[in-house]
């Protein structure tokens, strides 16, 4: 199996999180994921819902992913947290991830 890649979301982008209460655990969980920091504790695992949008644009890209790390960022006062893409086919998480490498 290969490690998880994690692509880290510059901090020019706004990150909405939608905590979903009811899920399928035996949905397709990604070896691809997200990183990011935010200034509160997520609860590990769950399945968030993000709307990513770029601060400068108009739109945002919406997705399914599911928390596997959440961790203090000691001097910052953050979390940092990490995230695989959950219940999203290849295309939409290549969709996701140019995206983010676009900007």
């Amino acid at each position: 199996m290969k490690p998880n890649h994690y692509t880290e979301i510059p901090a020019t982008f706004e990150v909405q999180l939608e905590q979903l209460k009811d899920y399928d655990s035996k949905k397709h969980i990604s070896a691809r994921g997200i990183q990011f920091f935010h200034p509160y504790d997520i609860e590990v695992p769950s399945i968030l819902k993000i709307s990513l949008k770029m601060i400068s644009m108009t739109g945002s890209i919406d997705f399914l992913v599911k928390t596997l790390k959440s961790e203090k960022v000691d001097k910052e006062g953050l979390y940092e947290i990490h995230c695989n893409f959950y219940d999203t086919n290849a295309e939409k998480e290549d969709e996701v991830l140019e995206f983010i490498k676009s900007f």
